[in-house]
């Protein structure tokens, strides 16, 4: 009995494991001699363009590190316990977790994120509010680029412009009576006993089983200044976009076109039911693509873009693993 208490986490490990790299597969629409034929032929501006998307993943990682780290400071001032989350063991948790958003569900990426960051000693008030800020300021700086998009595609600019410092008027002026009234909810929801059950089941293992009252909440600069660094991290996964369809076509889209794309498809990827906007996310590629480089050209760049992203994905979480090896063998050096 004892052998297999030992043994069972190895074990799950390996079976979760398992399961990632099936799903991950079967994201890529491409055979294995297709794939390597392809590594082989691409220039090195496709290289260029994943390593420049394995960097804005990076930003995407060290962005939701501030944000964990800010909550965790505005829970601490309302009661809460919990230490900060420093940015390589932050790093290490994102993508580690982040291959689980293959497998169907959707949501065991931050499954995986709550009960790493929870081993990790980050309280879990911090760590839902900064999913969901998270989320919310994603969505909001897609739909930013999107409006971008919509410029290129003939819509008034005079037109976005103003729904836009309308929309932003609007939110920075409410902005306080919004985090208030969440704060409440966040407090009541607290106190379901249903909630704190699951919780408790979930993360009992790492310490921390409980929502507290505490209101870990960004204050408004706090929030547009997240977005400014979304905002900046998406135009750098504009370039990066940008440069992959260079790689094939032979000429480049415009930039801005290119960023309006990319970051459209992700948006309206997320009401594709299955796992990565699978679908939904490459039909609005070749959609939007076809328009400016024809049909093949634009089909060939959505499928080879699945494959492009989870390789960035793979050399994000490559250049973490070394960095974590390193550190650990430097600080056994020293001792």
């Amino acid at each position: 009995m004892a052998v297999l208490r030992r043994l069972a986490p190895a074990v799950l490990k390996a079976v979760f494991l398992a399961v990632i790299v099936f799903f991950i597969v079967r994201n890529i629409p491409l055979k294995l001699s297709d794939i390597t034929s392809f590594l082989f032929k691409a220039n090195v501006e496709f290289y260029g363009s994943m390593a420049l998307f394995a960097f804005f993943l990076m930003l995407q990682a060290g962005i939701w590190v501030l944000i964990v780290n800010a909550v965790g400071r505005e829970g601490r001032h309302s009661g809460e316990r919990g230490g900060s989350l420093r940015l390589l063991p932050g790093l290490h948790i994102f993508i580690n977790s982040q291959f689980a958003k293959y497998i169907p569900g959707g949501f065991w990426n931050y499954a995986g994120r709550i009960v790493l960051a929870s081993r990790a000693g980050v309280p879990l008030n911090a760590q839902f509010s900064a999913i969901i800020y998270e989320n919310i300021l994603l969505v909001s700086a897609a739909l930013i680029y999107a409006l971008m998009l919509a410029v290129s595609l003939g819509t008034p600019p005079q037109l976005i412009l103003v729904g836009v410092v309308v929309g932003g008027t609007l939110v920075y002026f409410y902005y306080p009576r919004v985090t208030a009234w969440t704060g409440r909810l966040f407090e009541r929801a607290s106190k379901w006993k249903l909630l704190q059950r699951a919780i408790a089941r979930f993360s009992g293992p790492f310490g921390d089983t409980r929502l507290s009252g505490a209101r870990a909440l960004l204050t408004r600069n706090q929030f547009f200044g997240y977005l400014a660094c979304f905002l900046g991290s998406h135009f750098i996964m504009g370039i990066a976009f940008w440069m992959l369809t260079g790689s094939f076509s032979g000429e480049h889209i415009g930039l801005f076109y290119a960023a309006g794309t990319f970051a459209t498809s992700w948006l309206l990827g997320l009401f594709s039911p299955l796992p990565g906007g699978l679908g939904v996310r490459e039909g609005f590629l070749v959609y939007f693509l076809s328009l400016k480089l024809g049909a093949d050209v634009a089909l060939h760049i959505s499928v080879i873009a699945r494959l492009w992203n989870i390789m960035a994905e793979v050399a994000f979480w490559a250049v973490i693993q070394s960095l974590t090896y390193l550190k650990r063998k430097v600080k056994v050096y020293e001792t």
